[in-house]
């Protein structure tokens, strides 16, 4: 599957910036030996694109002159010169679904313009330095380009960082370095950088009146679309699969159309998301395999992860690195996966709606979703941060102000244009380094039906459980970590609930195992094993943290993960903390 991962483009910068930027650059992708890479000059402006086979399908040249890049991995056939005399119209929109990204550079390179995907699924971060620019898919190389400092940190990027996890809007840590919006036309010319929002996608009251049968029938008939679509680009997959309703959905369409998929699940092999994908790939015919991860996977993969992602998100994300080595000598096959399936369905509605409706929150998500809580980072952070606080709570509010649709539909946006996009794609971006991705869900008429919808279907996502009891019958009467108990009862599950209720978790065995929702805590597992050193920089630069974040609450929350798994809100907070002190060493 020809693809184009990532890219950098730079115009005008000085020689030691160019030499910093592709150092970093290199750090990042000496991890990659198999991927192909590119480089195009046009007048002053260096494009470097990287990616798997057959690069030169996803370059194109213009008649004047000007040069195209696809980046992504989009649905269906792709030919760029289909598109030359579309491009050049004002209200030219993407025609692929799928992660995606355009890139136009002039003939004289003075002129870049960008289209994007509705999500900005693959956020690229930009500058003006001195009299260049430059914008990567990289963010490390643009913070390498800079030349950044501690100095130069944003102060309400840090909050949203220690408390979210990840940036909001186009915020990055450093006041110099943006992220492109999502759903844009983006151009960096002599007036500097614009962007307008092209709103391919909006909520709409189009199914607000329709039957539930209605409903489920066309839920069911797009999403299967939306994932045979992206099925056909290949024949072979890998199907990451979890006890989750996205990839058993995925799972179930791909058994319907024939695809040869095989599934794997990492973990422990008592978990609920181990113990119930077996079930589902067993009553489909799939084959399946579960994963083990080493030990000391956070050792070995952090210091991969920081040149990759850099500061982008906190650091979280080294056990799927793990796993995508371990399965290297799997059949050769790109990856599919159930990317913002669980938003779209409605899985965010209800604990935004509680946070944000009828009062100002300092907090994206619920406390649950939150690393810091608003009230542990005033008591730990060392730092002014009163002015930050607020600066994030008038964002939410001017971000549901300003969005489109019933303030339901406003939240699912909220959701998607924030930790969608700057921290959940981490597993497309992964996935699609190693061996190359499909995001069926990002299909515009999927997401559109599912903006289109009223509230009480996407409340503990009813609207999909119908589709399950309606067309999956064989999987909705297998449980997993979607909810308590699956969307079918059956007289069996019943007794096998209650007996396990009635027991100890030591005893579950057997038919019991999964019980419980006993969740993958492979992170924790691997600090237990490796202590210190699996928190790289954390305790390498203690003295420096120090100057920002109560270092002795860290300590705390280092012993508590050592002693016990229960609860994974420690390790947030320390993951946080992993991205700062990274950035101060």
């Amino acid at each position: 599957m020809s693809s184009i991962v990532g890219f950098t483009v730079f115009s005008a910068l000085e020689e030691t910036a160019v030499q910093r930027l592709l150092a970093a650059q290199e750090r990042a992708l000496s991890q990659f030996q198999h991927l192909e890479r590119k480089t195009i000059s046009l007048g002053l402006t260096r494009l470097d694109v990287w990616g798997h086979r057959a690069l030169s399908e996803r370059l194109h040249t213009l008649p004047d002159g000007s040069f195209l890049a696809l980046i992504g991995s989009p649905h269906g056939k792709v030919n760029l010169a289909d598109v030359q005399d579309a491009i050049l119209t004002d209200r030219f929109e993407l025609p692929w679904d799928g992660r995606v990204i355009l890139l136009k550079i002039s003939a004289d390179g003075k002129r870049w313009t960008l289209w994007n995907d509705w999500l900005g699924s693959i956020p690229v971060f930009h500058a003006a330095i001195g009299h260049g620019r430059i914008a990567s898919t990289l963010e490390p190389v643009v913070v390498a380009s800079a030349a950044y400092t501690a100095d130069d940190f944003f102060s309400q990027g840090l909050v949203a960082l220690l408390v979210a996890g990840h940036f909001v809007l186009d915020w990055t840590l450093y006041k110099g370095m943006k992220v492109i919006p999502p759903d844009s036309r983006m151009e960096w010319g002599d007036g500097g950088f614009r962007a307008e929002t092209l709103w391919t996608v909006q909520p709409s009251q189009s199914r607000w009146e329709a039957g539930w049968d209605d409903l489920v029938d066309e839920m069911h008939e797009l999403s299967r679309q939306a994932v045979k679509q992206a099925l056909d680009n290949h024949p072979k997959w890998i199907l990451p699969l979890s006890s989750g309703l996205d990839s058993r959905l995925i799972a179930g369409v791909a058994a319907e159309v024939g695809a040869d998929a095989h599934a794997y699940t990492w973990g422990a092999p008592h978990t609920t998301d181990a113990v119930n994908s077996r079930k589902i790939a067993r009553a489909l015919g799939f084959p399946w395999k579960r994963v083990d991860l080493p030990h000391d996977f956070l050792v070995t993969y952090t210091p991969r992860w920081a040149d990759l992602f850099g500061s982008s998100m906190h650091f979280h994300g080294m056990y799927q690195m793990a796993f995508l080595d371990r399965i290297a000598s799997e059949p050769p096959a790109p990856i599919i996966s159930g990317y913002v399936g669980d938003v779209l369905a409605g899985d965010a509605v209800k604990d935004l709606d509680a946070l944000h409706k009828n009062r100002k929150s300092y907090q994206l998500e619920s406390d649950w979703y939150s690393h810091w809580t608003v009230d542990e980072v005033r008591a730990h952070a060392k730092f002014p941060l009163a002015e930050a606080l607020e600066a994030n709570a008038e964002e939410y509010q001017k971000q549901l102000a300003s969005l489109p649709g019933a303030f339901y539909q406003k939240l699912q946006f909220l959701e998607l244009w924030n930790r969608q996009r700057f921290f959940t794609s981490f597993h497309s971006t992964l996935s699609d380094y190693w061996r190359g991705a499909a995001t069926p869900f990002m299909n515009r008429a999927y997401v559109r039906f599912c903006l289109s919808i009223p509230r009480m279907a996407l409340d503990d996502r009813r609207l999909l459980s119908g589709v399950f009891r309606r067309y999956y019958g064989r999987l909705a009467v297998i449980p997993g970590t979607y909810a308590r108990d699956p969307i079918i009862l059956t007289g069996k599950y019943l007794i096998l609930r209650k007996i396990a209720g009635m027991l100890v978790p030591a005893f579950h065995r057997g038919p019991l195992k999964g019980f419980g929702n006993v969740q993958l805590r492979m992170d924790i597992e691997s600090i237990q094993h490796s202590g210190r050193k699996a928190l790289w920089p954390l305790f390498e630069a203690h003295d420096k943290l120090s100057n920002w974040l109560d270092f002795n609450s860290l300590e705390r929350d280092f012993q508590t993960i050592m002693t016990s798994k229960e609860d994974i809100r420690p390790l947030r907070r320390l993951q946080s903390a992993q991205t700062l002190v990274y950035r101060l060493l």
